[in-house]
């Protein structure tokens, strides 16, 4: 158990790649939770009910009144119209929420009783025309003529509006992608180095060499190379953070690719897998050396790219 951690501890991807996801995690929620909820929305300021048409989506209006009736017939579930009186002692045709309804309560005591004490609450709504059915209504109840309710409430109602609100959503969500995007493909990566160090410390196991190779790779013989990104042992080779603790016999095909600024050396070995070791332009003497070390521990490893060498190495592991 020992030996495994201890070379864990060098081909594994260590506590950077953990941190770095979380962190990654941490911008994705701070943006998700930090922009806009449920919040009300400005408004402009209404303006009195008599002071304007048909206000529809444009203007909001209001009327303050002193007395409401029973409802007189139902907009919705949970919406009716009634009878309201203004404190100019007009009629009105208004429709409100029942949550509205409950809050008037001294209104409705002052439409059914005349000696209760006046008080006014303001309407806030947009003013429409009055529908026919609604209009029909009103004249089966109160038993009127047409004209008559024309004359008594106008052609026109309040139906208040509920407050605007704006859906909760993700207060940055370029930023959101962006850092779920990162997170994932950290963890991807994280998932494949950590996939890399199992199959390497399972064929060690495998091959009784694991005690071995942990002695190796803290010997004082192991040689160190690419700022101790690599080690060579007499038997083992070592990559740092890179999932590879081989037996020299396992590693079998080496290719490299030059990239900006830097050149990618791929490691292949009996477990199947690729081991990626980066190196700096100002390293080409260090990946020389290397690709040397390599051909001097295993004359019988495959280099260079080629469509041959890798489906060499395919039949090599797979055997």
């Amino acid at each position: 158990m020992e030996a495994k951690r201890t070379i864990r501890s060098y081909i594994g991807p260590g506590v950077v790649g953990w941190v770095v996801l979380g962190l990654f995690l941490l911008c994705a929620l701070l943006c998700a939770l930090t922009g806009r909820g449920e919040r009300e929305v400005a408004r402009p300021a209404p303006v009195a009910y008599d002071l304007v048409e048909d206000t529809g989506e444009e203007q909001d209006v209001f009327l303050d009144v002193i007395a409401i009736s029973e409802a007189i017939c139902p907009f919705s579930d949970t919406r009716f119209y009634y009878v309201a009186e203004d404190d100019g002692h007009q009629f009105h045709v208004v429709c409100l929420s029942e949550e509205e309804i409950s809050g008037l309560g001294n209104q409705r005591a002052y439409w059914n009783n005349a000696e209760t004490e006046a008080t006014f609450s303001r309407l806030v709504g947009r003013k429409y025309p009055i529908p026919d059915d609604v209009k029909q209504s009103f004249l089966s109840v109160f038993a009127m003529e047409s004209d008559a309710f024309d004359a008594f409430f106008g052609d026109r109602c309040l139906i208040t509006q509920p407050a605007v609100t704006a859906r909760k959503a993700i207060g940055h969500p370029v930023g959101f992608a962006l850092f779920l995007l990162l997170a994932l493909l950290t963890a991807v990566c994280l998932v494949l180095h950590l996939s890399a160090v199992w199959a390497a410390l399972t064929r060690l196991e495998e091959q009784d060499a694991l005690k071995s190779a942990a002695r190796e790779l803290l010997g004082d013989d192991v040689r160190q190379m690419n700022a101790d990104r690599l080690r060579f042992g007499e038997n083992f080779l070592f990559g740092w953070r890179a999932g590879l603790a081989a037996a020299w016999k396992d590693v079998l095909w080496c290719y490299g690719r030059h990239l900006p600024f830097l050149s990618l050396l791929m490691i292949c070995t009996a477990d199947g897998k690729r081991h990626p070791i980066f190196f700096l332009q100002k390293e080409e003497k260090a990946l020389k050396e290397f690709t040397a070390a390599v051909s001097e521990h295993n004359g019988s490893v495959l280099m260079g790219e080629s469509a041959a060498n890798r489906a060499a190495w395919e039949r090599a592991f797979r055997s």
